[in-house]
């Protein structure tokens, strides 16, 4: 399946977030339930005048029945000024008139008591928008679109565990959607590429040529099915309707795109720390090709006759610590009275191609980080998934790197949605300084020593990338 959405650069990395070849057929079907009402009332508050969304919020705010005097007096406007908008109102069944008065009906109220939420400045079209959504649905048509339990304690609970728990979660669900509709695949695409993950529903009509009529339609399926939704923006003295992706996934689309590593300006100006993407490998090759003619000492006489042996600039002896440490921990070279010299298996391992020799190292049971003998491997393998996010960008600051990261360690799971007040959020990972350490020593030692990533220093700050052999490995 080909057909992935090219991400905006924030966010170049996820890919595939709606595929329309996909077989997994949608089972959201807005006939279900009265969904007319909806459209009805979303065309009639597209169109909303500041004023417009005053008298609602007055008439939602004030008992079932008021006069309509009172109401006019309360907004500052003469009656002949209020009843133009009384009567647009009446339309949706909010109210009727009875003599000098209004009476409100309390069903349409609670309608409209969640809809109005969308004009207030602050408000932010997450979870409890979408809940608020959920329960204009008869509720026994919700677990046949969802694929829920019907015994479900709570139903949204199991909406959030099934499609929203973890970024992961949310866009393999994305990736089965099948809409069969290319407008509705392109709409979000156009929202997902935004530099802000905002488009003017204006832009949408025109680019698309549609009806305000099957514009919101189309809205409220992107809607239930957890993709986009509509807000609104005010410009002067009317409301601009907005189309986003859901709150809390856009927040986290727009820390990927704010924590995005960009490449160092000038690669050229880049101090390796060895010359060689394989240098490490190729230089445990060259001390163990020596020790197995010559066993050698563990002292500085040693380490200079190490040092010898190597073809580039001398390494620093925490450098040739850290090669015999290796050779020692696989089993490649042992100490016999004081002297380091090769093992039996040491000759097998000589005669394997570059790559392979790397491989070996990357994957064999015994290896270990020096700093950090007795980190659990898994721990490891969860830290060198943090690679991927500049897997293909080159040269970068480990400091630039290292704020974007959000692999789970630890205690740590992964970006997960959670409930915090009455807010929800992608909970990021908040590591110890214990775990940045972790962090760098696999970047710096053990990615390195197998080749897959080479490191170094840009004006006077450390920096890495990933190899092609690492890109080989983790792409």
């Amino acid at each position: 399946m080909k057909n992935a959405l090219d991400w905006s650069a924030g966010a170049k990395f996820i890919r595939s977030m709606i595929e329309l070849t996909a077989v997994k057929k949608n089972k959201i079907t807005l006939s279900d339930y009265n969904y007319r009402r909806d459209i009805e009332n979303r065309l009639l508050m597209a169109d909303f005048t500041t004023f417009e969304v005053a008298v609602l919020e007055e008439i939602l705010y004030s008992p079932i029945k008021t006069p309509i005097r009172k109401m006019a007096k309360n907004l500052n406007k003469t009656e002949e000024e209020l009843m133009p908008v009384l009567q647009k109102l009446s339309k949706t069944g909010l109210l009727t008139f009875e003599e000098d008065s209004i009476v409100v009906d309390k069903e349409a109220r609670k309608y409209f008591e969640t809809e109005i939420e969308k004009f207030d400045p602050d408000f932010t079209p997450g979870m409890e928008f979408l809940q608020n959504l959920l329960k204009k649905v008869p509720i026994h048509v919700l677990p046949v679109w969802y694929s829920i339990p019907r015994t479900s304690n709570n139903i949204f609970e199991s909406l959030v565990e099934k499609y929203l728990l973890t970024p992961q979660v949310f866009q393999r669900y994305m990736l089965e959607l099948n809409f069969g509709d290319p407008v509705l695949a392109g709409l979000a695409q156009d929202v997902l590429r935004s530099p802000d993950f905002s488009v003017p529903a204006k832009e949408i009509l025109a680019k698309y040529e549609l009806t305000r009529e099957q514009f919101e339609e189309k809205m409220l399926i992107l809607e239930l099915h957890f993709i986009c939704c509509l807000g609104y923006q005010k410009n002067d003295e009317v409301w601009e309707e907005r189309v986003t992706p859901f709150h809390e996934w856009r927040e986290y689309l727009a820390f990927l795109k704010d924590t995005t590593t960009c490449s160092v300006a000038d690669a050229s100006k880049v101090e390796r720390l060895r010359p060689h993407d394989f240098s490490f490998i190729e230089d445990m090759t060259a001390i163990l090709q020596f020790v197995k003619k010559q066993p050698t000492p563990l002292n500085p006489k040693g380490y200079a006759a190490f040092a010898s042996r190597l073809s580039e600039a001398p390494p620093s002896p925490q450098y040739l610590d850290q090669i015999v440490y290796k050779l020692q921990h696989l089993k490649l070279a042992q100490v016999v009275d004081g002297k380091l010299e090769a093992a039996e298996s040491a000759a097998e391992w000589l005669e394997m191609r570059l790559e392979n020799r790397a491989l070996y190292l990357y994957r064999h049971p015994l290896n270990k980080i020096q700093s950090m003998e007795h980190m659990p491997e898994k721990i490891i393998r969860e830290a060198e998934k943090s690679i991927l996010r500049v897997l293909h960008t080159g040269w970068v600051l480990f400091e630039d790197f290292n704020k974007g990261v959000i692999v789970p360690l630890g205690d740590h799971v992964a970006a997960t949605l959670k409930k915090c007040g009455k807010c929800w959020k992608y909970a990021l990972p908040n590591y110890t300084p214990e775990e940045r350490n972790l962090l760098h020593a696999v970047i710096f030692q053990w990615l390195f020593e197998a080749g897959i990533t080479a490191i170094g220093t840009y004006e006077g700050k450390e920096c890495f990338t990933v190899t092609p052999f690492g890109q080989s490995l983790f792409g």
